[in-house]
């Protein structure tokens, strides 16, 4: 066809592998994976809403806006559903990506959210740290909580879901609340991820750790080189720094019952061994009953973790009230958030602030 460029001879040839390498590195440039999030369980009914209509599962047609489904309709098999715009709400709150709907043994709703890791990262970033924070930290966040995911995926055996959009994992409140340099932090990491010996590792993150961060050994047992505790500058600027709370003695009383502690009255209350770092390992509550140890964080969660922001505190227990005189916010394992903070305003780029928090450590790039 005159007029029309064809390539031939041997520009023909390094044309085509020009298209090979390019279709390659696209792939590796631009490929993900997806991730399966739990955004609520035990639901009796769940609305499933989209502006452009649905496909998939039971969706009737491509002009369903809204779906109800009731616990008691749903059959053995899970439903999945996609919005045709790639934005679906759930029960009022919008996500990327699918939604799973999985009867439990109990009979009630188990909400999948299935959708590519980094779309994923957005509403992380958006719920785990400020927007107005400088980019490095955002980008150090971003690793760390891509890691976490991935280490979960790779880790969650048989169960239908890989991770919980909870503070039992990592908040993830969907795309609502996304901000471009969130996204952005994200786009600039795409892929990168902590390993040791060549392995995802488990990249815990906290808020504030109050001048040094944890052995995970201490909390969990996790014996790891890259989780011991290192020296921390949060203090210089965290909103944590210092705190008190002064609890009533019901207050206490109730969270011991809900634990399963027979504690009808309270004489006093003394802390029962520390951390190397410096935090409470276990509270001793003295009654009429006895005397009875409990685990510092199974009391602080027992408490509610915002009331006792972290187990980094000095313990008083005076009349009628138990006296929480702290500093930090979080168990204090892996990357502090307030210290990559201090770390980015210093000058520390987001490799520097990550070697820090888990000594021994290398970045990989995923393909």
């Amino acid at each position: 066809m005159r007029g029309t460029f064809l390539p031939h001879g041997d520009f023909r040839v390094k044309f085509v592998i020009f298209l090979i390498s390019f279709s390659l590195f696209s792939s590796l440039v631009f490929g993900s994976e997806n991730i399966r999030v739990v955004l609520a369980d035990n639901q009796r009914t769940v609305v499933l809403q989209s502006r452009s209509g649905f496909v998939g599962g039971q969706a009737s047609g491509y002009h369903d806006k809204k779906m109800t489904f009731r616990a008691e309709s749903v059959g053995g098999q899970p439903v999945r559903i996609r919005a045709l715009d790639d934005s679906i709400l759930v029960n009022g709150k919008i996500y990327r990506g699918g939604v799973e709907l999985r009867k439990k043994k109990n009979g009630l709703l188990l909400v999948i959210n299935d959708l590519d890791v980094e779309d994923y990262l957005k509403g992380v970033i958006a719920s785990e740290i400020p927007h107005s924070w400088k980019d490095e930290a955002l980008k150090a966040q971003a690793v760390a909580a891509r890691t976490y995911a991935l280490y979960q995926k790779r880790t969650a055996g048989s169960r239908p879901y890989h991770i919980k959009a909870t503070v039992s994992d990592q908040v993830y409140a969907g795309s609502k609340g996304e901000w471009s340099r969130g996204a952005r932090a994200v786009q600039e990491t795409r892929g990168i991820v902590l390993v040791y010996g060549g392995e995802i590792i488990p990249a815990f993150f906290h808020a504030s750790c109050g001048g040094h961060t944890e052995d995970a050994y201490e909390l969990w047992g996790i014996d790891e080189p890259y989780l011991h505790g290192v020296d921390c500058d949060c203090q210089e600027i965290s909103q944590y720094g210092l705190w008190e709370k002064r609890i009533g003695k019901m207050q206490v009383i109730n969270a011991l019952q809900r634990l399963g502690y027979r504690v009808r009255d309270i004489l006093g209350m003394a802390i029962q061994g520390i951390t190397p770092a410096g935090r409470v390992k276990e509270v001793a509550i003295q009654s009429q009953q006895g005397r009875t140890v409990i685990p510092a964080e199974s009391l602080r969660a027992a408490l509610g973790n915002t009331l006792i922001p972290s187990v980094f505190f000095e313990l008083e227990f005076e009349a009628n009230e138990a006296v929480f005189s702290g500093r930090g916010s979080g168990h204090g394992v892996g990357l502090c958030q307030w210290g990559a903070e201090e770390m980015a305003e210093q000058g520390s780029d987001f490799k520097t602030i990550l070697t820090h928090y888990y000594p021994g450590t290398d970045l990989l790039r995923l393909p």
